[in-house]
């Protein structure tokens, strides 16, 4: 399943921010930047993708497969922090900025040669699981 960057961004916002399991279009506006017509668009399409469960006026659920995508792009983002921020010495602003550009773009094997270089860290630099 070939995914854009902004619905990877969409999954891993509704990840972090879920609560009891549905979040609300204005959250994701909010957070996201965007108009909340533009949120509603993205729902319906990752809906249709079967990745979200869009609940009109309501919100949105991830379903197992899009927790599965969301899970492996905040992992990537978290992965990518510590490496910027643990060896590169860089701070944790410009870690999670700098991670936040690149998780888009990190093949698989890279992402488990630097789990086994940072040897498997359990938090990112803000104290956070990685999943």
């Amino acid at each position: 399943m070939e995914l854009t960057r902004s619905m990877e961004t969409y999954l891993e916002t509704i990840y972090r921010i879920r609560k009891r399991g549905t979040v609300r279009t204005s959250d994701l506006s909010a957070r996201l930047n965007v108009k909340p017509a533009s949120v509603t668009q993205m729902l319906r399409k990752l809906h249709e993708m079967g990745l979200v469960i869009h609940h009109p006026y309501l919100g949105a659920e991830l379903t197992d497969t899009g927790r599965e995508i969301a899970e492996e792009v905040l992992r990537k983002h978290m992965l990518l922090e510590c490496f910027f921020h643990e060896v590169l010495g860089m701070d944790i602003d410009s870690s999670y900025e700098e991670a936040s550009r690149m998780k888009h773009e990190l093949f698989t094997e890279t992402e488990d040669a630097l789990r086994r270089y940072l040897r498997n860290p359990s938090r990112c630099p803000h104290g956070i699981p990685i999943p």
